[in-house]
C-alpha cells in the first residue's frame, strides 16, 4: 500500500506543469524520475513519456532512459497487455521525429511506444521512422503492427519488415517467437502471407547454423520454435534429434514424437526406442499412443515392462494397448506372477488397480517391507482393493516418519469422504500432536454435516490456543454452509453437540455473536 501512495505522489509531480516560482520545478521532476527508476513499470509510461518532449535536455534524457528500460523488460506474454496499457499515452505528432536525437538503443523503444498509440497517424509515423534507426529491438513492435487493424499501418509494417529480414536479426526473431506464433493465428489474408514470408526467411539454409545454435536458448518456447523450423531437416541431420532427446523440457521431446512420424521406418524405430525410456510419463504415453503398432511389433518386451511401470498414466496406456492386441489377457494374474518374481511399486499398484478383494492378503503382505517405496505402493494398492479393510493401515501412517507415506495417507483420507472413515478419525482429535489434531479436524470438516460441528465444538472446548483459533475459523465456515443442512443428527451425535455447546456457552469460549447464531440455528432446526 505504501508503494501505491508513493507512486501516486510521484505521478502527481510528473504531470504538474513546471512553475518558475512555484513548487514544481524541473529539478523536482528529475529527482522523482531517479527515485521511480528502480520500480518503474508499464503503468508508469503514461506519466513518464510526455516528459521526453520537454525542452530541458536533462529532464528529457532521464525520462527517455527510464521509458526505454521499461520496454526492454517486456517479453513473451507480457506483450499481450502492452497496447492496452500505453495506447492513451500522450504523444506529440509533430515531435515524433525528435525522438531520433537519442541514442539508437533508446530511440527505438521510444518510437516503439509511439507505434502502440491509439492514434493511427501516430503509429504510422513511428513505423516510418523505424527505418532510420538500425536496431533489432524494432522487431517486436513491427510484428505487433503486422496485425494492425488499419491497412496503411499494416502495409507500412510489412514494407519495413522486408528490410530487416537479414542474417543479423535471426536471434531477435527467435527471442520474439511468442509474437510470431501469435501472428500465425491471425486470419487476415495479407497477414498470413507475411507470416509465411518470415518463416521462409528463418528456414533458409544460409541461416540454418544460427537456428541450430539457438537450440540451446534458455527459454523453452524459443527452443521449441527453433525445433519447429528445423523439422524438415531431421531426416538427414541426427544432431537435431539427439539435441531434442537431451533437452531438459518434456515439451521438446513431445514435439519430437510428432516430428519423427515423417521419418523412414528404421529412423522412426530407433528414435521411438529411446523415447520409450524417457523419464517423462507424458512423453512415454505420447509414444504409445502415436506408435501403437510399432510398439507391439518391435518393443513387445518393453510394453510388458511398462505395464508394471511406477507411473500410473504409463501403466494405464500400456494395459490398454496390451489388451487391445491380446498380448496380456489376465492382468491380475500377470501382476501376481510378477510380484512372486520381482516385486516393484508399479506391480503392486497395478494389482490394486486391476485385482479383486481376494488379492488384499497378498498386497498387505508387502506392507511390512523396509523399502519405503514398496510400503507406499502397498498402502495405495490396499486402498484400491478394499477401502474398509485398508482404512486402519492408512490411519496408522498419518504421522509416518516417511514424508511420502504420510502425504499419501493424508491425501487418501481427505479424498475418501466416507462416513465410517470420519467416525474412525474422531479419536485422533485427542492426539497429543498438534499436527495430527489439526489434520483430523480439517478432514472431518471437509466431510461436513453434524459430525463436523461436533468435532469443531470439541476442539474449541478442549484444545489450547493457537489450535482453537483454527477451530473457530472452521466454525465460521460451517455456519456459512449450514443453511443447506436439512437432516437431523443421530441421537449420539446430537447428545454430544448439545453437551459441548453448553460447555462452550458457559465458559464463553466463542463470541456472543457466534453463540447467538448457533442458538438460532438449533431453534430453527427444532433440536
Amino acid at each position: 500500500m505504501t508503494e501505491f501512495y508513493d507512486k501516486y505522489f510521484m505521478h502527481q509531480i510528473l504531470t504538474q506543469p513546471i512553475k518558475l516560482f512555484g513548487k514544481t520545478k524541473i529539478r523536482d521532476k528529475i529527482d522523482v524520475l531517479n527515485s521511480l527508476k528502480p520500480y518503474a513499470d508499464l503503468d508508469d509510461i503514461e506519466y513518464i513519456y510526455p516528459l521526453i518532449f520537454d525542452k530541458d535536455i536533462e529532464l528529457s534524457s532521464a525520462a527517455a532512459r527510464i521509458a526505454a528500460s521499461i520496454m526492454r523488460k517486456v517479453q513473451g506474454k507480457c506483450w499481450n497487455n502492452v497496447y492496452d496499457t500505453v495506447k492513451y499515452t500522450k504523444v506529440e505528432f509533430e515531435a515524433i521525429d525528435n525522438l531520433l536525437k537519442f541514442p539508437s538503443d533508446i530511440s527505438i523503444h521510444l518510437l516503439g511506444i509511439a507505434s502502440l498509440n491509439s492514434n493511427g497517424y501516430i503509429r504510422e509515423k513511428a513505423i516510418r521512422n523505424f527505418s532510420k534507426v538500425s536496431s533489432s529491438s524494432a522487431i517486436p513492435y513491427i510484428l505487433l503492427r503486422l496485425n494492425d487493424w488499419v491497412l496503411p499501418v499494416r502495409s507500412l509494417a510489412e514494407y519495413t519488415l522486408k528490410n530487416i529480414l537479414t542474417i543479423d536479426n535471426v536471434e531477435a526473431f527467435i527471442d520474439n517467437s511468442y509474437l510470431l506464433n501469435k501472428l500465425q493465428n491471425v486470419l487476415r489474408a495479407d497477414s498470413i502471407n507475411t507470416t509465411e514470408l518470415i518463416i521462409d526467411y528463418l528456414k533458409d539454409d544460409s541461416i540454418k547454423s544460427k537456428i541450430k545454435n539457438s537450440l540451446r536458448h534458455p527459454k523453452v518456447k524459443a527452443r521449441l520454435f527453433c525445433y519447429m523450423l528445423l523439422r524438415d531437416s531431421i531426416s538427414y541431420d541426427e544432431d537435431i534429434i539427439n539435441s531434442a532427446l537431451k533437452d531438459k523440457s518434456f515439451e521438446i521431446r513431445i514435439w519430437l514424437v510428432e516430428a519423427i512420424k515423417k521419418l523412414d521406418s528404421e529412423q522412426k524405430i530407433a528414435t521411438a526406442s529411446k523415447l520409450l525410456n524417457d523419464k517423462s510419463a507424458k512423453v512415454v504415453t505420447a509414444v504409445l499412443r502415436n506408435f501403437e503398432d510399432i510398439v507391439c511389433l518391435e518393443f513387445k518386451d518393453v510394453l510388458e515392462k511398462l505395464v508394471t511401470d511406477n507411473r500410473a498414466s504409463v501403466r494405464d496406456e500400456a494395459r490398454f494397448i496390451a489388451k487391445k492386441h491380446s498380448l496380456i489377457r489376465d492382468f491380475p494374474e500377470y501382476y501376481r506372477k510378477q510380484l512372486s518374481e520381482n516385486p516393484t511399486p508399479g506391480t503392486l499398484v497395478g494389482l490394486g488397480e486391476t485385482g479383486c478383494k481376494s488379492d488384499f492378503t497378498l498386497v498387505s503382505s508387502f506392507y511390512t517391507f523396509e523399502n519405503a517405496k514398496i510400503r507406499l505402493a502397498a498402502i495405495t494398492a490396499m486402498w484400491y482393493i478394499a477401502k474398509d479393510e485398508a482404512i486402519n493401515y492408512v490411519l496408522k501412517e498419518l504421522d509416518s516418519e516417511i514424508p511420502k507415506i504420510k502425504k499419501t495417507a493424508r491425501k487418501i483420507i481427505l479424498g475418501s469422504r466416507m462416513p465410517h472413515v470420519i467416525y474412525e478419525m474422531k479419536t485422533y482429535l485427542k492426539s497429543d500432536k498438534s499436527d495430527i489434531k489439526l489434520f483430523t479436524l480439517t478432514a472431518i470438516c471437509r466431510y461436513g454435516g453434524w459430525r463436523a460441528l461436533e468435532a469443531i465444538l470439541y476442539a474449541v472446548s478442549f484444545w489450547k490456543s493457537p489450535e482453537t483459533d483454527k477451530a473457530k475459523s472452521f466454525l465460521d465456515n460451517w455456519l456459512s454452509k449450514s443453511a443447506s443442512l436439512y437432516t437431523r443428527p443421530e441421537s449420539t451425535t446430537y447428545s454430544n453437540i448439545t453437551g459441548l455447546f453448553e460447555l462452550v456457552k458457559n465458559k464463553s469460549l466463542i463470541s456472543r455473536e457466534l453463540i447467538n447464531e448457533l442458538s438460532f440455528f438449533f431453534e430453527t432446526r427444532r433440536l
